[in-house]
């Protein structure tokens, strides 16, 4: 039997602004909430770039705030490291420095603090919504056509594993680890935040 879904009062998103900036999940609405906080000066010494970098990973080439861009650089730059093909490693160069700029790891360098502190922000909230879809998926969590569920510390080392890969081993055949350090440091924090004795799991 179906519930009928209940009706949520409203909640206050502009309220002791931006502190939850990241729970608007409706991408439209969380660009809605901010241009509002932009008109009424809640923050504005971080709202412009915080709008900016919005626009960048949601809204980018006419995407309309249902494609995160930086999800999609690290699938592909997940799938580009596994593929193993030693033949085009000109063009996986190419394709990696262009996934690096979609993340904003290149060409999106903030000018002060202020807007470094809104650029780790976004990138915590990538790595919570990455790690979000890692531990709620069937498929990530199970093997044997999803037949036999993976224990939780085989799920957790699957995701080092992968985060390895991803800001560290891949980028290293082009020299390109340190330019991903950054959003490496991001993704391990997190890691230890949300997962289960997430440190034990790191050499830190």
């Amino acid at each position: 039997m179906l519930l009928k879904k209940k009706d949520l009062p409203e909640f206050d998103f502009l309220e002791n602004w931006p502190a939850h900036y990241y729970k608007i999940k409706d991408i439209i609405k969380r660009k809605e909430f901010l241009e509002k906080a932009i008109t009424q000066n809640l923050d504005s010494e971080h709202d412009c770039y915080r709008m900016k970098l919005l626009n960048r990973r949601f809204f980018k080439e006419n995407k309309k705030g249902t494609t995160d861009s930086f999800m999609l650089a690290w699938i592909m730059i997940k799938a580009s490291a596994s593929s193993g093909d030693a033949f085009i490693i000109r063009k996986k160069n190419r394709e990696l420095e262009n996934d690096l700029k979609n993340l904003c790891l290149c060409d999106f360098i903030p000018e002060n603090e202020a807007e470094q502190q809104v650029l780790e922000e976004e990138w915590s909230d990538f790595a919570r919504c990455y790690l979000s879809s890692c531990v709620e998926s069937k498929n990530y969590c199970s093997t044997l056509f999803n037949m036999v569920p993976l224990k939780d510390d085989a799920v957790a080392k699957k995701i080092v594993a992968e985060i390895n890969l991803v800001t560290l081993s891949y980028p290293s055949k082009f020299g390109l680890e340190d330019s991903m350090a950054p959003l490496r440091q991001i993704m391990i924090h997190t890691f230890c935040q949300m997962i289960e004795n997430g440190a034990s799991y790191w050499d830190i």
